[in-house]
């Protein structure tokens, strides 16, 4: 159970931390890149690819969201505020992407294999 919650954590994140372990790995800090990439190790090339996607809608749709769809608030989910809408859709993306996540943390923790 406890490998099915770190696995949880981990896979959501597999991206960002790659790319923190390349950036690592450029500024000549191997230890830390070392580090970095053990963290995601055992996760699928798939599920880089699914939580890309779902990474986009969290940056684009959540934390960005007074930046690019702040437009209309009388109709947006969460409106007519700036603030409802933002963690309404904040919220939302996080969802997404906890739940496209999952079923590759349960592959991760070895609970289900396709």
């Amino acid at each position: 159970m406890r490998r099915l919650a770190v696995s949880s954590i981990v896979v959501p994140f597999v991206l960002p931390v790659r790319i923190a372990a390349w950036a690592a790995g450029g500024l000549g800090a191997d230890r830390s890149a070392t580090r970095l990439r053990a963290l995601t190790a055992g996760a699928p090339v798939a599920a880089y690819v699914v939580t890309g996607v779902a990474w986009f809608f969290l940056l684009h749709s959540g934390i960005f969201y007074p930046v690019f769809d702040a437009g209309d608030l009388q109709s947006s989910w969460g409106g007519p505020t700036l603030a409802g809408a933002w963690v309404v859709h904040l919220a939302l993306a996080l969802g997404l992407l906890l739940l496209v996540a999952f079923p590759f943390a349960l592959w991760r923790a070895g609970r289900w294999a396709p």
